[in-house]
């Protein structure tokens, strides 16, 4: 005889369902973005084969590299429950910085960098505060974007724009790494991974072990095949790498990251069990500082300039995107870093793809807006572990 639910009942989703939705929750929270990201890369192919092209995927990645170093740092904020919408104009006064005092002073290139690097830590060190003090963290940081707009605007010259075409903080996003020296850190990269995987669980279970290894094994080797094939491998893009592994190996290798997920997974039980959940919060905050700082550079080197307008656009929006897309979870607690280098290609696929195609703007933010709907769609059903919505 078939059980019926009790009239007073409020959870509709069958037992197998709730395992079902809760296994997409840690384990298998990639597999949906992977999936979206090879039907984008799908459809786009079919339209126009040069989408695939090793040159394509060269530009796509130097496309997203500032969107995925800044969402790199919203992830970390993120984790702890917290949300930001200042780092994107943060980035572009720090670039501002850097590329006045180093082509319109004469500064050293590398104390420009410290420059702005001190005062993207210190402006994002100040929200932090005020936001531990119990202040809405969207609140603050919207404050803090229009503080960063008028602030743009101050440390700009009179002419409000700064080219650095020809200088030394152009060759930041121009210079390439030999291919011999990028296959040699690859493999270097790839047999450190693989030691640590096998360190975590792999005599007692080898064929799980063996699996990541070897598929993690295929995209690094194929994915710097492709980027080598011109000039070598762009340093924008090895930036990128190396700040994914260092902080990957920040939230799953030590224990900071163990209290980052702890607080927020549950902020109350996290400061019972004597975690120092304000100072986690401000570090969340200053790494995203430093994030927006690396990334308004590497933006401004690439554009040869900055003016009124960097940090500006739609480069806020498409990092947050970026994050939850890739499957960070907006109520804290859940997600990768690695999150961050998923929705940047899902979201530079389709504004890859889309300029390729010569479709309008318009298509663009069509699908960049409906795809982050999903995803935050797909984060609440997780989250609430039903497919139906509560009664309340």
């Amino acid at each position: 005889m078939s059980k019926t639910p009790a009239a007073g009942s409020t959870e509709r989703a069958t037992p197998m369902g709730a395992r079902l939705i809760g296994s997409f929750d840690e384990r298998f929270r990639s597999v949906p973005v992977l999936g979206v990201l090879a039907l984008i890369w799908l459809f786009f192919y079919t339209q126009n084969s040069a989408f695939l092209s090793s040159q394509n995927i060269t530009n796509l990645a130097l496309q997203i590299v500032t969107t995925a170093i800044l969402a790199l740092g919203i992830v970390f904020v993120l984790l702890v429950g917290e949300i930001d919408l200042s780092s994107a104009v943060l980035s572009g006064v720090a670039a501002t910085i850097a590329a006045n005092l180093a082509v319109n002073h004469g500064w050293n290139l590398y104390a420009a960098l410290a420059v702005a690097l001190v005062v993207g830590v210190v402006a994002m060190l100040i929200q932090a505060v005020i936001v531990v003090f119990g202040v809405p963290s969207l609140i603050v940081t919207l404050g803090g974007m229009v503080v960063f707009q008028g602030l743009l605007l101050v440390v700009l010259p009179p002419e409000f724009t700064v080219s650095v075409g020809g200088t030394e903080y152009a060759k930041i996003a121009s210079s390439h790494l030999p291919t011999s020296i990028s296959f040699i850190l690859t493999f270097a990269l790839w047999a450190a991974f693989a030691v640590t995987r096998w360190r975590a669980g792999g005599a007692s279970r080898p064929l799980a072990a063996l699996a990541p290894i070897v598929l993690c094994g295929i995209a690094l080797f194929g994915g710097v095949a492709i980027l080598t094939q011109a000039n070598g491998l762009p340093v924008p893009v090895l930036i990128l790498a190396v700040m994914l592994v260092g902080a990957s190996y920040l939230t799953t290798r030590t224990q900071y990251g163990v209290r980052l997920y702890a607080v927020g997974g549950n902020r109350e039980a996290a400061q019972r069990a004597g975690i120092p959940v304000a100072r986690m919060v401000i570090y969340s905050f200053l790494i995203l500082g430093a994030c927006a700082v690396i990334a308004g550079v590497i933006d401004a080197s690439r554009l040869l300039g900055v003016s009124n307008s960097s940090g500006g656009g739609p480069l806020m929006l498409n990092a947050i995107a970026a994050a939850v897309v890739g499957g960070t979870s907006l109520f804290g607690g859940r997600g990768t870093v690695w999150s961050a280098l998923l929705g940047a290609l899902v979201i530079g696929s389709i504004t890859n793809g889309v300029q390729l195609l010569g479709f309008s703007p318009e298509v663009q933010n069509f699908a960049t807006g409906g795809v982050l709907i999903i995803a935050v769609a797909m984060d609440v059903v997780i989250t609430r572990g039903s497919l139906w919505p509560r009664r309340v």
